[in-house]
């Protein structure tokens, strides 16, 4: 059977393309993102296939209304742990087609999944079970792969990284987004350093679950997120493209209620354009769209024409006193 993984550490060599949505911190729309994309690129008529290794199960019961597999069956817990070693097929809910002959298929979560990192660390090689599985995918099964990943840098989130081939960062403009972003991008490059893997490409990250307007610290923290759209003047740090912005919005919760992505659900609100953006960067990643059709984010709050555009990579002390200075400004008016 032809497959696109060349070994454990693989290159991209064909379609699919597998990304990791990824940040070791809850709460920061992981599992959004990663369905709105994955039925925006759908909705392109791209053939998906979205795994949701958080034992959580947020893309399987809640944003797609999908049950749980059965603990004793074929499901994805005893797949990467070697107890279930039939075909991957077995494992895939297949959803309807779309009109345009898209895909949005899904490996869904089980309850088993919440002993699995335990499991994993006791067998050889636990790094590569989702890349050894995915081996067994046609090589013209999907178009893209999917991966929701759990909200820590465990060993469930070590398979996802190399089983992929880039990570989308979803985040926050919250207090504590910028150092989390920051231990994220040097979890990644240990552990690729660890592993030997071929560099991932960071496709950029997604602003998201904030609402509008921002306040004071919110503003600063999106300005500080924006700023690692820019170059760094040092080339020590490789900028972080903005793929989209995500504000909260109600629909969100209605397409969940209703077991769709919101490409589907409400085709026309524009936070379905946001979701569309994001895919169509991956699908640039794929090769299956024209780089030329990418458009950069605007800046919402800062300004690289400002005075402090020299100061790129602010140090915590500096950052947490930039924000202890918002804060009284904010209280004070």
């Amino acid at each position: 059977m032809a497959t696109r993984f060349t070994s454990s550490a693989h290159a991209a060599v064909s379609l699919p393309l597998v990304t990791a949505f990824l940040n070791q911190k809850g709460g920061v729309g992981k599992t959004g993102v990663t369905v709105g994309a994955g039925g925006a690129l759908a909705e392109m008529g791209r053939r998906v296939l979205m795994i949701d290794l958080d034992p959580q199960g947020h893309l399987t019961c809640e944003a797609l209304r999908l049950p749980e597999a059965d603990q004793d069956g074929p499901n994805l817990a005893r797949a990467l742990t070697g107890e279930y070693e039939g075909p991957i097929q077995d494992l895939i809910i297949s959803r309807p087609s779309y009109d345009g002959g898209g895909q949005l298929d899904v490996i869904p979560t089980t309850l088993a999944m919440f002993l699995v990192v335990r499991d994993l660390y006791s067998r050889r090689a636990p790094e590569t079970k989702l890349a050894r599985l995915l081996e067994q995918l046609p090589s013209d099964a999907y178009d893209h792969i999917l991966i929701d990943c759990p909200p820590s840098l465990d060993i469930l989130t070590d398979t996802a990284l190399v089983a992929a081939d880039g990570v989308v960062i979803p985040v926050q403009p919250s207090n504590t987004s910028l150092r989390a972003l920051r231990l994220l991008i040097d979890q990644i490059a240990a552990i690729e350093n660890d592993l030997r893997l071929p560099r991932r490409e960071l496709y950029g990250m997604v602003p998201g679950l904030y609402r509008r307007p921002l306040s004071g610290i919110q503003r600063f923290k999106m300005a500080e997120l924006e700023r690692y759209t820019l170059p760094d003047p040092d080339g020590l740090v490789e900028p972080l493209p903005i793929l989209a912005h995500l504000p909260l919005a109600t629909i969100v919760e209605e397409a969940w209620l209703s077991g769709e992505p919101v490409t589907d659900y409400r085709p026309s609100a524009p936070i379905a354009d946001a979701y569309r953006k994001v895919a169509l960067r991956l699908d640039i990643a794929a090769g299956l769209s024209p780089a030329e059709a990418w458009e950069p984010e605007p800046f919402l709050e800062f300004d690289p024409d400002g005075p402090h555009h020299e100061e790129l990579y602010v140090t915590d002390s500096t950052e947490d006193a930039a924000v202890d200075g918002v804060r009284a400004h904010a209280e004070g008016a």
